[in-house]
């Protein structure tokens, strides 16, 4: 191996990996487990573009710009790595889609740090005609699946814990 890389890039040594390859063997056992649910309640998972015209209208999220050339490499395009899903499934829905659900890697400029990294996987699902109750049973028991998927009844976080099996604690903002 070449000494530089391994300075450039430890984790990608085998020995350092192998202390972060649980992590992953969990990661896709939870999305695996997800996916079995949403499909248990009849969601259809779609795959929505990466690239899209509009880099969006939220001012606290910023997207990564590209542009894309045509056939003869003259022309360029503006187009921006999405920030979610959120605007291509909200198309589906138009178009008649009833329940939805997506794992989308996302890009977000100028977000970095410790627990923020620019691209990121995303899980949005959407359920048309439903009451907010709807979908925080689902946000429950996807809690509740990851947790049981992992073999831990404890979730902790700096210091502190909670129960992914208690149900929600309901507070009034009125």
């Amino acid at each position: 191996m070449n000494p530089s890389i391994a300075k450039v890039s430890p984790w990608w040594t085998p020995s350092v990996h192998l202390d972060r390859r649980p992590v992953l063997i969990g990661r896709n056992a939870i999305q695996s487990a997800l996916r079995g649910y949403f499909l248990r309640e009849d969601f259809l998972e779609v795959d929505t573009a990466t690239l899209q015209v509009s880099p969006g209208n939220e001012a606290h999220l910023h997207a990564f710009a590209t542009e894309a050339l045509t056939t003869d490499g003259q022309t360029a395009a503006p187009l921006y790595l999405h920030t979610s899903p959120e605007f291509a499934c909200k198309k589906l829905l138009s178009a008649g889609e009833k329940r939805i659900t997506c794992f989308a890697h996302v890009y977000r400029n100028r977000e970095r740090g410790p627990l923020h990294h620019p691209e990121f996987t995303m899980l949005e699902w959407y359920r048309v005609g439903e009451s907010y109750e709807s979908l925080m049973m689902d946000c429950v028991r996807i809690l509740a699946l990851a947790a049981e998927t992992m073999k831990t009844t404890r979730l902790t976080y700096k210091g502190r814990d909670c129960d992914p099996f208690a149900g929600p604690d309901r507070i009034s903002v009125a």
